[in-house]
């Protein structure tokens, strides 16, 4: 292992090397939003406006409104940054920087930097970037995750359970009550863990050949040989069955939640299917029971489609996600697509977690920014965004941040170690992350 190299700089950086990209802490390029005479394509217009919905009081999990601003799943309210209109933009001063090789072509880097951006607030911002080189074969990634979807534990324990070699957090989670994963989670050897039919499907996920993506993963689930083609089902193993769906719920999700897997609604019907077969279906929801077989969960008009299946009838479930990622973990929403700025919202500032893919130098980048502390001020989804693109990336997602923030990864010892500063003073209990593996290592 390389010993880390450190160096303490200051003055205004226009760039700075990092590995086989350049990092412009000066301002970047202007967006399709800031340039008119280049318009963004119909799906990232799409994107933009679904942001400034969400930065304009349009609900969405996870996110609230402008009124309540949630860009973590802990819910608390992020430091407000000071206005910075583009054109006044200065670029950043770099403070110092630390970094070292954690494995062929697995890299760590470190660093602070003093923003212009004040003067009310802290301006200086701690990061943690990994960068993984995708050619080389030794690397890939994986879904961390605790043994049942709705559970947590330390990103540090799944990481140290698993041998990855760095790690990160995952998915928004239902911290206020299941504790399970909003989105997709699909892991190498375990399958598909989790995921919604739509609307929390924003992923980080890698193919049958390796290859990273960012994308919209929808889930696709119903019963075998055309039974019952009125009913579909909203979700699998997700904290939360939409009014009028039909959640599935397996052995994987842990015990049954009762009525906070329908956010409280009492009409709810639940049917268990063992080896093909209804074996019962009943009226309400049980709460603490094992799930063995497969269970069908109705909500509102959801429950009265499930009354229609008759015990004792055969019935076959199949699913799946498209695009057939062996890998998958989500995001709330993407930053960058294809070069173009996503995220509208310059205002909150919060720790966070970014995974962006480099296409040109084939490599994914893996970023934390400690934040809501005295260090570290936090970045807004703008500043991510804008930041991911000055390392390199072209797409990227923006996962859970707040106090979920971790990167955990191998200190210039060797050691398995937190190497961010959470913003709660400790890891938090998360029910998922995403992991680096280097065969040589792990």
């Amino acid at each position: 292992m390389n010993a880390p190299v450190r160096r303490t700089l200051r003055g205004t950086v226009a760039g700075l090397a990092v590995g086989s990209c350049t990092l412009a802490l000066a301002a970047p390029t202007a967006t399709a939003q800031e340039r008119p005479d280049r318009p963004a394509t119909d799906a990232v217009a799409d994107l933009l406006a679904a942001d400034a919905g969400r930065a304009t009081g349009e609900r969405a999990p996870g996110t609230g409104t402008a009124q309540d601003p949630r860009h973590a799943s802990d819910g608390k309210a992020g430091w407000v940054a000071a206005p910075s209109p583009a054109a006044r933009r200065a670029p950043a001063t770099l403070i110092s920087e630390q970094s070292w090789s954690m494995a062929p072509g697995i890299d760590y880097r470190t660093w602070d930097q003093l923003e212009p951006r004040g003067p009310s607030i802290p301006q200086t911002v701690r990061f943690q970037l990994v960068t993984v080189d995708i050619v080389n074969p030794a690397n890939s990634f994986d879904l961390l995750s605790t043994e049942k979807v709705a559970a947590g534990t330390t990103v540090h324990k799944m990481a140290e359970a698993t041998g990855a070699v760095a790690a990160v957090n995952g998915d928004f989670f239902d911290i206020g009550d299941t504790g399970a994963p909003l989105g997709v989670g699909r892991a190498r050897k375990g399958g598909l863990r989790h995921a919604p039919e739509s609307g929390w499907n924003s992923s980080f996920w890698v193919d049958g050949n390796g290859r990273p993506h960012v994308g919209e993963l929808p889930f696709v689930g119903k019963f075998r040989n055309n039974k019952h083609p009125n009913i579909t089902f909203s979700g699998f193993n997700s904290p939360v069955v939409p009014r009028g769906g039909v959640g599935v719920y397996t052995a994987k999700w842990g015990k049954t939640r009762g009525y906070s897997v329908t956010d409280g609604a009492k009409r709810a019907r639940q049917v268990v299917i063992r080896k093909g077969r209804v074996v019962s279906n009943r009226y309400g929801l049980t709460s603490g029971k094992k799930i063995q077989g497969k269970l069908l969960v109705g909500r509102g008009a959801g429950a009265g489609l499930l009354k229609r299946l008759r015990k004792g009838e055969r019935l076959g479930l199949k699913w799946r996600v498209k695009g057939s990622p062996k890998v998958a973990v989500s995001g709330d929403r993407p930053l960058l697509v294809d070069g173009q700025r996503v995220v509208v919202n310059d205002q909150l500032m919060h720790p966070r977690t970014a995974v962006g893919i480099d296409e040109d130098a084939n490599k994914v980048l893996i970023l934390t920014v400690d934040g809501r502390q005295a260090h570290s001020r936090g970045y807004t989804m703008v500043e991510l965004a804008n930041m991911m693109t000055a390392l390199g990336a072209e797409n990227a997602i923006n996962l859970d941040g707040g106090g979920s923030t971790t990167m955990v990864a191998h200190s210039p010892t060797g050691e398995l170690s937190v190497l961010n500063s959470p913003s709660d003073g400790a890891q938090r209990r998360v029910p998922n992350g995403l992991g680096v593996f280097s065969n040589p290592i792990s």
